[in-house]
């Protein structure tokens, strides 16, 4: 007498799926490391749901929908369902434990370990404002290009300070020659400004912070100004950034050094791409990026950095 096949099933939503290959639910979990059972059927989550069924290990018993598309959309609760979908696939493929909280995703390798993230997917042309950005605090975000490629940036908060010794000593007399700043090399650190003809013209940010009266005065002063200011209290040295397409780029010990970071001001969202090409410039140049921004009146920075492999390393 044959022998009768046995049949497992699992739910998503309202929807039920036969597990192919007479499969139980313990050898899913445990193959794939998600779902959960109860009763004895295999209970998934959409992503878990989507990322079986394009593996083939659960069919639809409505065979209406058993299609990529149509399940897709029944199992889609808004626009974002498939770029996360996209972001967690990634993650399964690297035998991770995946779990979906609120708009982040977090992982991690073993049930011991504590999960890892979070893990933030956006679009290239997604715009963010820096205290957004800022209050996500240290995080991975997961941006998504038109071809459905992935690239990874790590973001965390940035609070260093610099080596350098000088004084910088504000009210000084800032002369004006062809609507330039000059001043008397006596009167600036070595590294300020530059010479043409013998004379030391100022860019902008150097004469403002010299003709101020005081470290207090903040009046028409711009975030690019402030921002200026507060690295140099910080003891950088600080010199134009146009070259790599930044407003600055700073010396954390000499300049006879290359320059540690470029440092770029973010007054207003920006869309990802952007963001994603500044960082890209640093790197390639061997440096590291700092976005700088307000969160309500308070000057903040993060540090983001573009990795190949995340899910692989430690940080």
């Amino acid at each position: 007498m044959q022998k009768n096949k046995a049949v497992h099933r699992a739910i998503c939503s309202d929807i039920v799926f036969t597990i192919a290959y007479e499969k139980s639910p313990s050898f899913i979990i445990n193959k794939y490391k998600l779902g959960r059972i109860g009763a004895g059927v295999l209970y998934l989550n959409p992503f878990e749901c989507m990322l079986l069924y394009t593996k083939g290990k659960i069919i639809p018993e409505n065979t209406s929908l058993n299609n990529a598309g149509v399940l897709l959309e029944r199992l889609g609760s808004d626009e974002s369902f498939l770029d996360e979908f996209i972001v967690y696939e990634i993650l399964k493929s690297h035998g991770l434990y995946v779990k979906l909280e609120g708009p982040s995703l977090y992982y991690r390798r073993t049930p011991r370990e504590d999960f890892r993230g979070p893990v933030r997917v956006i679009r290239e042309d997604h715009k963010m404002d820096f205290s957004v950005m800022f209050n996500n605090g240290s995080c991975i975000y997961a941006a998504l290009d038109d071809d459905n490629d992935v690239t990874v940036f790590i973001s965390e908060p940035w609070n260093e300070t610099g080596e350098n010794d000088f004084m910088i000593t504000r009210g000084k007399a800032v002369r004006n020659l062809f609507s330039t700043s000059i001043v008397d090399t006596s009167e600036v650190p070595e590294w300020f400004g530059n010479y043409i003809g013998g004379v030391k013209f100022l860019n902008q940010y150097e004469a403002a912070i010299l003709s101020e009266s005081g470290p207090d005065k903040k009046t028409d002063q711009n975030i690019v100004q402030e921002v200026y200011d507060d690295l140099i209290s910080r003891k950088f040295i600080v010199k134009t950034g146009f070259k790599y397409g930044s407003n600055f780029r700073i010396y954390s010990r000499t300049i006879e050094e290359h320059a540690d970071f470029l440092v770029h001001v973010l007054d207003g969202p920006e869309e990802w791409y952007k963001i994603s090409r500044g960082i890209r410039v640093a790197q390639g140049v061997r440096k590291e990026m700092i976005f700088a921004g307000k969160t309500g009146d308070k000057l903040e920075y993060i540090k983001l950095k573009r990795v190949r492999d995340p899910f692989n390393a430690d940080f």
